[in-house]
């Protein structure tokens, strides 16, 4: 049966959207998904399912968290190899979980590959240190202080790519492969 990693985009983020984890996961196991287990309050969920499609396995939990929440929330799906690919592509950081401090590199998962134009326009208008590469529709962050120093958000790559995007530090990404990969053992 396929394992997945849903990370939902722009809940419980400064109040709005809020979603108890362990509500989520009991409500998705009441609507079929098997396994289901959380991390952090930001969505993150990693569950078993007999559907083989991504996308409408995604569209199905964002319609489940509509007709519970009454929240529009865009839902990204990804398996293992999908988050080992994400994570080996990282060209400013290996495998190794950052220090406790502030995060200085994040993985920003997108909707789809962004255009030429709209990476251009996040280059355009960052105007500090903080570094970015995108490979496939994924986009690493090197942040030179901290995410609450940098222009580099979710809201603003949205902004300037025109594309849906959710945004994860380091050490939470490394940690979503853990649970997935725990599955097999």
């Amino acid at each position: 049966m396929p394992v997945y990693l849903a990370l939902f985009r722009g809940i419980n983020v400064s109040g709005h959207n809020i979603i108890k984890m362990e509500h989520l996961r009991k409500l998705m196991e009441a609507n079929g998904y098997i396994n289901v287990e959380t991390y952090i309050q930001s969505g993150n969920v990693v569950f078993e399912t007999d559907e083989t499609d991504k996308a409408k396995v995604a569209y199905n939990i964002q319609l489940l968290l509509y007709k519970e929440y009454g929240y529009d929330v865009v839902i990204f799906i990804y398996d293992e190899t999908d988050l080992i690919k994400a994570i080996d592509n990282n060209p400013y950081t290996d495998r190794v979980p950052e220090p406790s401090g502030p995060k200085k590199y994040f993985v920003v998962f997108l909707s789809e590959e962004p255009s030429v134009a709209g990476i251009d326009q996040v280059k355009k208008y960052n105007r500090s240190d903080d570094v970015f590469k995108v490979v496939d529709s994924v986009m690493y962050l090197k942040l030179a202080q901290s995410a609450a120093d940098s222009k580099l958000t979710s809201t603003f790559i949205e902004n300037k790519t025109k594309l849906k995007a959710t945004t994860r530090n380091w050490n939470t990404t490394l940690k979503m492969l853990e649970m997935l990969q725990a599955r097999k053992a």
